[in-house]
């Protein structure tokens, strides 16, 4: 059966907890995030705002993808007493397609909050995010394929070549994706005001960490088919997910707070001065 390797497996009730307080963490970890960018987007000038509403359907976009695991999770699994175990239920699917569908949201959003904050030229802009979008959505969309054939460890009849040519396919976009992100913060950095250069860096470099974690997490029911380290996949996913889009929506926001003071926008300008802080003390 071509089914996610959850389905196939049966958790210790702490392996199980974890998964479910994971889902719960990323959840309001990102309802938060929301309540913030939805704040915060005055703060910064008109041309840089967008940014911060594009992070706020991130947010909703995620907590509601990750949420629905968590029910999902729920309605797959039951405890037995007897063994100590949360063991499948019939008929029930845990899918973690439900992650692809959101990633198909949220990565060209995320590439194009980064091309909003560099500010770069509408055409340059247009292009990047147009391989920005092909490369991101080929990229998601291979590895989705893939991931239907995970279980080939554990499940009688499911082949193994497809989960590591669709892999290998999805991971080429991958790389692809890195060097033009890499290229276009590259090109952009110069005419940037310096005081922006730290955040901008720092916001690519969380990319640049942050989904390394996702190819881990495809690789490891491969791996290490076993629950404790299906565990820890979903530990990987609450990690880069957290990282790669509340962080780095967050540092974001606060380049584009600087580039706002910058160019002489007066909320940006009060936000950034230390002056509420003195007045208060």
């Amino acid at each position: 059966m071509h089914l996610n390797i959850e389905n196939f497996l049966e958790f210790t009730n702490p392996g199980y907890q974890v998964m479910r307080h994971l889902f719960i963490l990323t959840t309001a970890a990102f309802a938060a995030g929301l309540v913030y960018f939805l704040v915060s987007a005055n703060s910064v000038a008109t041309r840089y705002r967008t940014s911060s509403y594009i992070s706020g359907v991130v947010m909703v976009s995620a907590a509601f993808a990750i949420y629905h695991l968590y029910l999902l999770l729920g309605e797959a699994f039951v405890f037995d007493p007897e063994r100590a175990r949360w063991v499948p239920v019939e008929g029930a699917v845990f899918s973690n397609g439900n992650r692809y569908v959101n990633w198909s949201i949220d990565v060209p959003m995320l590439l194009t909050q980064f091309l909003i904050v560099l500010g770069v030229s509408s055409d340059y802009f247009w292009r990047q995010w147009r391989k920005f979008t092909i490369a991101g959505l080929a990229m998601i969309w291979t590895g989705y394929v893939g991931q239907f054939y995970e279980s080939y460890r554990v499940s009688p009849g499911v082949e193994m070549a497809p989960f590591w040519i669709w892999g290998a396919i999805s991971t080429v976009f991958y790389l692809y994706l890195y060097w033009v992100v890499g290229r276009t913060v590259a090109d952009a950095k110069p005419a940037l005001p310096e005081k922006v250069h730290g955040p901008i860096v720092l916001a690519w470099r969380i990319l640049l960490v942050s989904w390394i974690l996702y190819p881990v997490g495809y690789a490891i029911p491969a791996i290490f088919p076993t629950d404790d380290w299906i565990v820890v996949r979903q530990i990987c996913y609450t990690v880069a997910d957290i990282t790669s889009k509340l962080v780095f929506g967050i540092v974001l926001a606060r380049a584009a707070l600087i580039m706002s003071a910058e160019e002489g926008y007066g909320e940006a300008i009060e936000t950034r001065s230390p002056r509420r802080v003195r007045e208060r003390a």
